[in-house]
């Protein structure tokens, strides 16, 4: 069976870059530069530093281990990922890198596994858990925060960019049943979509603290959407690799934020927390 989250995101970057995010679209022109620009603004927002030992809760092709690793020189690094074929590239990727050792750190598996986090882990005890536009994605995104909160070291840090339904969104109304089936079409659990107070709330049940949520929305969601229509127009007028089902897919996917974002049905949301003492 083909795999939900594979490799086909590599034909909509620049060369030798492998991102798979939304993007952060402020000052970027092209989809890879806003992929990095989302990754820097969250391990700056998480605070990473030369001491920061990091576990990266779906990491992806490997591009942002190389921005904690190169760029806020990361003491150390874990990781597990849901996808075969993104973990065996992002293996690849640092190794070809020089980061041997981080290479052997990263797995495959569920996120929701806790024996899998143990093992990984392997005694360690990371100073920061982050997860870059993929815990909507998680079979639990409440298992998943609880996870984090048990392994981090004392007052560590969880950092997140995610989705949370907008304020003024009603649960009740036909644009929520056009939401539950486009979640279910992207393989998202629609308990993970939840208000921003029950997404606090569910932090703090969780155990952390100084609680931050930024709207970052007005930057990603657009961005991300504009990118995609264009990629549409440039595969047509060319002899573009990009296969005409992931094409449906990104224009679908980009299709469906600008929906959700003109109808404030959800918001793009920084998020942080510290693990509480």
């Amino acid at each position: 069976m083909a795999e939900f989250h594979d490799l086909a995101e590599l034909a909509l970057n620049s060369e030798g870059q492998s991102w798979g995010n939304l993007g952060y679209w402020q000052n970027a022109d092209n989809y890879s530069d806003a992929c990095r620009a989302l990754a820097l603004m969250l391990g700056e927002q998480s605070g990473l530093d030369r001491h920061a030992i990091v576990f990266d809760a779906g990491f992806g092709c490997g591009d942002q281990l190389l921005v904690w690793l190169e760029h806020f020189h990361i003491a150390g690094l874990h990781g597990i990922n849901l996808s075969h074929s993104q973990t065996r590239f992002a293996k690849a990727k640092l190794s070809n890198a020089g980061f041997e050792a981080e290479a052997s750190a990263i797995v495959e598996g569920d996120i929701n596994d806790p024996d899998l986090w143990s093992t990984t882990l392997d005694g360690a005890r990371p100073t920061h858990v982050l997860a870059l536009d993929c815990a909507y994605h998680f079979p639990s995104r409440l298992a998943f925060f609880r996870l984090a909160q048990h392994h981090l070291s004392c007052a560590g840090k969880l950092a997140l960019s995610d989705f949370m339904l907008a304020e003024q969104h009603d649960t009740g109304s036909w644009a929520h049943r056009m939401l539950g089936w486009m979640l279910h079409r992207s393989h998202i659990a629609e308990d993970n979509m939840v208000h921003r107070d029950r997404y606090l709330r569910e932090l703090q049940d969780s155990g952390f603290e100084d609680v931050r949520i930024i709207d970052i929305s007005d930057h990603v969601m657009p961005g991300f959407a504009h990118a995609m229509r264009k990629l549409g127009r440039e595969r047509a007028a060319s002899s573009a690799t990009l296969p005409w089902s992931s094409l449906i897919k990104y224009r679908v996917t980009g299709w469906f934020l600008a929906w959700a974002y003109r109808r404030s049905i959800l918001r793009y949301c920084l998020v942080s927390a510290r693990k509480a003492r």
